[in-house]
């Protein structure tokens, strides 16, 4: 447990600075389906973040059951159920995806172009708070460490995760397989680390954090360690 100095009161995850007042679901419940799976990870979060958070979860949770729906099986599922009444319900979102909505060519992994669907652009603001917020809630849950505002958080996509990563990243999967994360910290720091997240098998993101002054071009030297499997300090 994290705790302040002077007294014995376990700090919020997220923020660092504030009381934990109640347990926050990493990532959040909402993505996946009712019955809520049994193995969701919880941290202690305050009224603040834990607030500030919900604002950003409908959202995130609607355009990752468009973005994952082609999946089938829960991926369509979360779609159906969990995005389509949300958008019913919530008019300023429903307009937001409406004029967003842009055609597009649908093709192959090779390239080949298979036909036309519409596709909407992610909300960028609720995506990334939403990967940041799940990177540090799971560096918390992994190292017992609140980041908070002693080093900074840099989120990214991925069109897929790397394979072969065995040897290099830790690999945990829950909610039956529908959230997948790959981690991995330098042994000598505090913080440094990457994290890679496969949601339902069709949407990967993920980021690092890091105390480097030049965060975008530290950033890049990390991945570009990642691709060639060059993590030298990683243990």
């Amino acid at each position: 447990m994290i705790f302040t100095n002077s007294k014995n009161i376990q700090l919020c995850c997220y923020c660092g600075t504030r009381k934990a007042t109640t347990k926050d679901h990493i990532p959040p419940k909402s993505i996946f389906n009712k019955p809520r799976p049994n193995d969701l990870i919880t941290v202690p979060c305050c009224f603040e973040c834990n607030n500030e958070a919900s604002k950003h979860d409908e959202k995130f949770k609607a355009y990752l059951g468009m973005h994952v729906a082609r999946q089938g099986g829960e991926a369509k599922r979360l779609f159906k159920e969990g995005v389509l009444p949300t958008a019913k319900h919530n008019n300023k979102l429903r307009k937001t995806i409406f004029d967003t909505m842009r055609p597009v060519y649908t093709t192959t992994q090779s390239g080949i172009i298979t036909g036309k669907a519409m596709s909407v652009l992610w909300d960028s603001e609720a995506h990334d708070y939403t990967i940041e917020k799940i990177i540090r809630g799971l560096f918390y849950h992994h190292y017992k460490k609140i980041i908070g505002s002693n080093a900074s958080v840099k989120t990214h996509w991925f069109k897929q995760l790397p394979n072969g990563y065995e040897n290099i990243l830790y690999g945990k999967t829950i909610a039956n397989g529908q959230f997948m994360y790959l981690y991995n910290k330098v042994d000598e720091a505090n913080f440094d680390s990457i994290w890679m997240f496969n949601f339902y098998n069709g949407h990967f993101a993920g980021g690092i954090v890091t105390l480097h002054p030049n965060l975008k071009a530290h950033f890049i030297s990390f991945l570009t360690f990642v691709v060639t499997w060059d993590l030298t300090g990683f243990g």
